[in-house]
């Protein structure tokens, strides 16, 4: 009886010891950050009111260590877009080279007229935010 008592205390302080374990083996964010948009892929400059339109943004990333967090769309007001990918990096190793990844947006104007859109294209020698600009004309 009591080499089982013995065995039982054993296997509950080794599940207690493992269990508190901290030391996962994934990768973890360390930092998210507004990263520059390289290139915009939009299918129409000119489109019907009611209709809609996929546009698509692209960023460039480390492999291995970064990579698409989200997206940042804001209305400056009713004919202006601002648009922005973030990035995520991770405790991971980086690896050699780069690769491009991106996200979408849906756009349905709901008037008619002339939208400017402004994608972050990263930060000038000053440190001011530079912006691609693009236009859609909705008839």
């Amino acid at each position: 009886m009591k080499k089982a008592a013995l065995l039982l205390a054993v296997g509950l302080l080794s599940s207690v010891a493992i269990s508190c374990n901290d030391h996962d083996d994934y990768e973890e964010i360390t930092n998210v950050f507004a990263t520059k948009i390289d290139s915009v892929q939009i299918p129409k400059n000119t489109m019907l009111l009611g209709s809609s339109q996929e546009i698509k943004t692209f960023s460039t990333f480390t492999k291995g260590c970064e990579g698409i967090y989200s997206q940042d769309y804001q209305y400056t007001n009713d004919s202006v877009r601002t648009v922005a990918n973030y990035a995520y990096k991770t405790n991971g190793v980086c690896g050699d080279g780069t690769y491009v990844d991106g996200s979408r947006i849906n756009f349905a104007p709901l008037k008619k007229g002339t939208y400017t859109f402004k994608f972050f294209a990263g930060k000038d020698a000053s440190g001011v935010n530079t912006f691609l600009e693009k236009k859609i004309t909705v008839e």
